[in-house]
């Protein structure tokens, strides 16, 4: 049971660390909600720089722009070639998702996270699904389809939607894992912790777009409180 954290800087990544947190995501430029670090950050968080690695599972967000999840071509190419890379810095795994939209439905691009899956486990990590999954025009359906896709985590905010969905999502992910994220602080854990969920996903930003880190170890004590 733990906090996992998602980031958007260098520094933050050693604060949220010293802070309890249980697994990172590494990202960078939150007001577009997240995108790929750049590679210096993530050779320092490998320790392939002045600053030490980082020494809790960390999972780099895999995704080439800011705007839809709608990839072209040439933004899957960037996405596999990227999954190599960070495989070879030795992070624990990915956070990827990409959409297909057809007239007015949107789904899961399930040929090219199959394909992404198969790569990225070949290189010994793990593949989180990010939160494109709540565009999805039938997420209980996608959960399946997830599943067969070779997902092994997916993110997403339903909770800070409708907490029954969350529930039905939760009990629709016979074998893979459902963590939820949006807008969770220590005011509303036990929403979550209430429904059986043991991880928990925050960025724990202040006011000020800046890593709260009072906050973040209220959290990291609440979790353990409820273990």
């Amino acid at each position: 049971m733990g906090i996992e954290v998602c980031v958007f800087n260098r520094d933050d990544a050693y604060l949220a660390q010293e802070a309890g947190a249980m697994r990172l995501e590494l990202c960078t430029n939150y007001a577009e909600g997240g995108i790929t670090p750049p590679m210096q950050d993530l050779e320092a968080w490998a320790g392939l720089s002045d600053r030490e690695a980082l020494t809790i599972p960390s999972l780099v967000m895999l995704r080439p722009r800011a705007g839809d999840f709608i990839y072209t071509k040439n933004d899957k190419r960037w996405i596999m070639d990227m999954i190599h890379r960070i495989g070879k810095l030795g992070f624990q795994g990915v956070v990827v998702g990409s959409l297909l939209k057809k007239g007015s439905k949107i789904t899961l691009d399930t040929q090219f996270l199959s394909t992404a899956s198969l790569l990225v486990h070949s290189l010994g990590m793990e593949m989180v699904l990010h939160r494109c999954f709540d565009e999805l025009s039938t997420p209980f359906n996608a959960v399946s389809e997830a599943q067969l896709c070779g997902v092994d985590r997916i993110l997403t905010a339903w909770g800070s939607k409708n907490m029954e969905t969350l529930k039905m999502l939760r009990w629709h992910a016979s074998e893979i894992s459902i963590i939820p994220g949006g807008g969770i602080r220590l005011a509303n854990i036990n929403r979550y912790t209430d429904l059986g969920f043991k991880e928990l996903h925050t960025s724990s930003l202040g006011e000020g777009g800046e890593l709260d880190i009072a906050s973040l170890k209220e959290m990291v004590a609440a979790m353990k409180r409820i273990q």
